[in-house]
């Protein structure tokens, strides 16, 4: 093994990495196969150790049919940064998408997050309370970012927003 393979194969951030990435594709199963690329969104919360900034939330927003990831920092989880990720990261990037899915959580289940999906057009589905394959795309998403977040921190999430 060269020189350079070598270093490459002792990175412990590069193992890592590799390690995460070890799971089935995110277009993996048929139910989203009726939708278009941008229709279909799955959306939550990660919560990672505060930034300088303030922000110690992300809204991970997973494209159903392909697993691309859009993320969006912000200080709170509430129902106003939710609109305003939605509409930075996947309206203004990708268009309108006919459906959004997220958990229960209060971020999502409100009355502002309701009239905004109506007067948009958006089919606002709430999945399965406690039933993680009806989250799968976003939470494999999320539990892909926290690792690697972590391994390009050195083992801690030093810095994440930067990354």
């Amino acid at each position: 093994m060269d020189n350079i393979s070598q270093v490459i194969h002792d990175c412990e951030t590069f193992a890592a990495i590799k390690q995460a990435k070890r799971v089935k594709p995110l277009w993996y199963g048929g139910r989203w196969s009726k939708y278009k690329y941008g229709e279909a969104w799955q959306i939550d919360y990660i919560t990672l150790p505060q930034t300088r900034q303030g922000k110690r939330y992300v809204l991970t927003m997973v494209e159903a049919t392909t697993g691309w990831l859009e993320t969006y920092p912000v200080p709170h989880a509430t129902a106003r940064n939710t609109i305003l990720g939605l509409e930075k990261q996947v309206l203004w990037r990708h268009d309108t998408p006919e459906r959004i899915e997220p958990d229960n959580g209060t971020h999502f289940k409100n009355s502002l997050i309701n009239t905004w999906a109506r007067e948009h057009g958006i089919e606002w589905v709430y999945h399965i309370p406690y039933h993680a394959p009806a989250a799968g795309k976003v939470e494999r998403c999320n539990g892909l970012l926290k690792t690697t977040l972590k391994a390009l921190g050195g083992g801690t999430f030093k810095n994440w927003e930067n990354n």
